[in-house]
Order: structure tokens, then sequence, then C-alpha cells
């Protein structure tokens, strides 16, 4: 159990980082760092992304979406992790 709330943490700290470099404009080209960071950010946000397109959204909710974009996307990311890790430490005594 500890294992995936450390894993569930690291997601959501390579989550936090994608979207602070594309935050303040770092090219994903920097270096091999910042290109695996914006790989597996990327990576990570798929299933988020798949879950906010089956979302029954009114027209004006889904344009707030889509300009939110990348930011929009990460935070439902980050917010979804975190109650995942919440939900793996309930019931640990």
């Amino acid at each position: 159990m500890a294992l995936l709330r450390t894993v569930l943490v690291l997601i959501i700290f390579v989550i936090l980082a994608h979207m602070g470099l594309a935050y303040s404009g770092i090219n994903e080209d920097l270096n091999g760092l910042t290109r695996s960071i914006y790989s597996l950010g990327k990576l990570l946000e798929i299933p988020i992304q798949v879950i906010l397109d089956a979302l029954p959204t009114s027209a004006e909710q889904r344009r707030s979406i889509e300009q939110g974009g990348l930011y929009s996307t990460g935070l439902a990311a980050v917010v979804i992790y975190f109650i995942l890790f919440l939900l793996l430490g309930i019931g640990r005594r």
C-alpha cells in the first residue's frame, strides 16, 4: 500500500512539474530532463483527458475546459490522483 501511495505522490509531482515548465515557457527540447517531464506529464494526463471528454458538459463548460487547456487537465489530474492517494490511506492503523 505504501508503494502505491509513493507512486501517486511521484505522479502528482511530475504533473505539477509539467505544468510549471509549461507556465514558465521553458522549451520542451531544452534537455533530456525537460523532454522526459513533458512526455511523462502528457502520458499521465491522458486518462484524465478521457474522463473530461466523457463528462456531459454544456457548450459553455466545454469551451471553458478547452480554453484552460493544459491547466484544466493538469489540475483535474492532480485532484483525481490526490483523491486516489487519500483513498489508499483510509483504514490504515
